[in-house]
């Protein structure tokens, strides 16, 4: 791929850097590769969830309710067989 010129500065917004973002990846033909980049954000955007899970404030579980129904609703659902297997080695490796 050329070099795009895209990036502004190091210095740019949340904004600037959200749009520069969208426009890379909208040129991104590798499927692998897009792929890979969803899975890298997706644990980024899972970090910063788990810090949140224990916040049960009544706008805190709405918004939860809402971003699974979204989730949900965009075909990323989890087989229950994986699920309680996942759960169950979660609660061997707590320590209480």
């Amino acid at each position: 791929m050329k070099s795009l010129n895209l990036i502004k500065s190091k210095d740019m917004d949340t904004k600037a850097a959200r749009e520069t973002l969208h426009k890379i990846i909208d040129l991104i033909e590798d499927e692998e590769l897009l792929s890979l980049y969803v899975k890298l954000l997706e644990r980024e955007v899972s970090k910063t969830a788990f810090e949140d899970f224990f916040n049960t404030t009544e706008s805190d579980l709405v918004t939860r309710a809402k971003a699974s129904l979204k989730s949900i609703k965009h075909g990323k659902t989890r087989n229950i067989k994986d699920f309680k297997k996942d759960l169950d080695e979660w609660k061997k490796d707590r320590t209480i």
